[in-house]
């Protein structure tokens, strides 16, 4: 099932559960089951065959699911990587903004949703990735991040920062550095679209 999940993530644009000739043309499925079924070593095969990654998968989701019932709740994810997400960014998660979850469980993520999410997680230069993120923070839902929306989820990192003491890195300081690296469009306004990060990723 994670290799379905993984190969649908990335090759799945239109996120409908189908794949076109058009996505399987674009993708690089093909070359990747060619390299899979010349290759000994399955592992060597990192584009969604590695049984290593699948076992990295399904680890991490077996132990942030305490109860084992194959599901997994806000206070479970929110122990991911040793406490990286905030509250805010899980409540956006489980709003299921960025992605519908299939599980049939109210205010629960099945394993297929955390695939779709740690794939995100693990990988942000992709173009799903960069969706999944961008679908976060844009509160407003008008495919555009301001620094209001990049503020207020940055909020609860700068709090963290100070109740352990350490050295705070300002929002402002922060914003400064990501207009230099992206230089979006409409600087001067401090508007970024996903065109505007992706071309930063390409050709950086």
């Amino acid at each position: 099932e994670t290799v379905i999940y993984r190969i649908f993530y990335y090759i799945n644009r239109a996120g409908n559960g189908c794949l076109t000739l058009r996505e399987l043309k674009r993708g690089n499925l093909a070359h990747a089951m060619l390299h899979a079924d010349e290759e000994d070593d399955i592992n060597k095969v990192l584009r969604y065959f590695s049984y290593e990654h699948f076992y990295v998968i399904y680890c991490k989701f077996w132990e942030l699911d305490t109860d084992h019932d194959f599901l997994i709740d806000k206070e479970n994810l929110i122990r991911y990587s040793n406490h990286a997400l905030t509250y805010r960014i899980v409540d956006r998660i489980f709003s299921q903004v960025p992605r519908k979850f299939t599980s049939k469980v109210e205010g629960k993520m099945g394993y297929e949703d955390f695939v779709y999410f740690i794939l995100a997680e693990e990988d942000k230069s992709s173009e799903p990735s960069l969706e999944y993120w961008l679908k976060c923070i844009d509160l407003d839902g008008n495919g555009v991040l301001t620094r209001n929306e990049m503020q207020f989820f940055y909020e609860e990192q700068l709090h963290r920062m100070e109740c352990m003491a350490q050295e705070p890195v300002f929002f402002e300081d922060i914003l400064c550095q990501i207009m230099d690296m992206i230089k979006p469009e409409l600087m001067k306004i401090k508007l970024f679209y996903l065109f505007d990060i992706e071309i930063f990723l390409f050709v950086g």
